[in-house]
């Protein structure tokens, strides 16, 4: 058995794992490695705190606590049983366990979870006269992720609780919302300095425009969030905890240029003012009942960023029909904009009409999505052949 509670997981969506890296580094995280969905540096409680409040591109953050090998569940509980989970939190704390296995060992991937709480609670029974800690699987004061690949089992303290992505903001939804981790990840994609205008003229329940909103006024996403599962930890550091929090509160700045929403759905302006509003942020956002062919952005340089419908609502001739509106629009009316969409349908994607600058793999949900970046400038600009072999290029980098 291995303890070695030296590393932070920052876990986040396929495609956004280069954003994240970049994101820790702007923390000062050392020994940053990127790894599939997630990002591993080393420890420090510090950082630890700052990550679940500032981090706009991370879900969770994990903190390894044990690993060994275990062949069967009772393997597992033999390890687990040993382990001195007493020392972590006490009998009168509730917990959880989260769980990701893929294992020719485990093949009921639930029954794994279930020795593994049995050897928690027989622990403390044995430690603490007969008296366990209770199951508490919507908010654990302290949240255990189990991690089983093959024989290789990892058990790790979740320092986040709920996911990060949910930032207390959203009051309603619309029918495909985009996760608030994904559109961060978007948005620093996109490149947008943050020193200009931004637009989502397909707005939906908002979540786009609120997340570039929190970016331009420097507000970490989770400030005002109040649950995390590490203020139930025994070495919860409160003092510490709370100068972190009053120094990003210091950070909150004043925004110049235009940030707006539009959609031609009420529904969907209603949900965004209602969410809008609950994220105290509608004295830094326009939203606007239009279409997106007769969105007319502020003048000046800008960034705009949509998640328009994929197609699985509509058919092949409407979605055609829809992106090539889309393109008219980028092409018309937003001159000096860089102009981005995610979408899975590549199909579709084609009739926007326009090569774009980048793309990028990323996935929504279970979809397998580009984000496609398109400058947009009057009259033509012919790039030397030096410059313009990039434009073809898939990364999953910041460049």
């Amino acid at each position: 058995m291995n303890v070695f509670e030296t590393k932070l997981i920052c876990k986040t969506f396929q495609g956004l794992e280069a954003v994240l890296a970049e994101e820790l580094d702007g923390l000062n995280a050392k020994n940053i490695e990127i790894i599939k969905r997630a990002v591993v540096c080393d420890y420090d409680k510090e950082l630890l705190y700052r990550c679940n409040l500032e981090l706009r591109t991370c879900l969770k953050v994990l903190v390894p606590l044990f690993e060994f090998e275990s062949s069967s569940p009772e393997d597992l509980y033999g390890f687990a049983i040993r382990i001195p989970w007493e020392d972590y939190f006490d009998v009168d704390q509730s917990f959880a366990i989260d769980f990701t296995i893929q294992s020719e060992f485990f093949t009921h991937t639930q029954f794994a979870s279930l020795k593994l709480k049995d050897a928690i609670c027989d622990r403390f029974r044995k430690f603490c006269d007969d008296k366990r800690p209770n199951v508490n699987p919507k908010e654990p004061d302290i949240l255990f992720n189990l991690h089983i690949n093959r024989d290789r089992v990892t058990i790790s303290l979740d320092s986040s609780g709920t996911s990060l992505h949910q930032r207390g903001n959203r009051i309603e939804q619309t029918i495909a919302p985009i996760n608030e981790v994904l559109a961060a990840g978007l948005i620093y994609l996109s490149k947008w300095d943050k020193q200009s205008h931004f637009v989502d003229a397909m707005c939906g329940s908002g979540t786009i425009v609120m997340e570039a909103a929190s970016m331009a006024i420097h507000k970490a996403p989770n400030l005002d969030r109040a649950y995390f599962c590490f203020k139930n930890w025994k070495n919860y550091d409160k003092v510490l905890y709370n100068d972190i929090c009053t120094v990003l509160e210091y950070q909150i700045k004043d925004f110049p240029y235009k940030i707006i929403g539009s959609d031609n759905n009420k529904k969907a302006i209603f949900t965004a003012q209602a969410n809008i509003r609950k994220a105290g942020l509608s004295h830094l956002i326009e939203i606007r009942e239009t279409s997106i062919q007769k969105m007319i952005p502020p003048m000046g340089k800008g960034t705009l960023v949509i998640n328009p419908p994929y197609g699985e609502r509509l058919q092949t001739h409407e979605i055609d029909l829809l992106y090539k509106h889309i393109g008219d629009a980028f092409k018309q009316h937003f001159t000096d904009y860089t102009c981005c969409m995610i979408s899975s349908n590549f199909e579709s994607m084609k009739n926007i009409g326009l090569k774009p600058l980048r793309k990028y793999p990323v996935v929504n949900g279970k979809l397998d999505c580009l984000f496609c970046i398109y400058e947009m400038y009057e009259g033509s600009r012919r790039k030397p052949k030096s410059e313009s072999g990039n434009e073809e290029n898939m990364s999953n980098t910041l460049d």
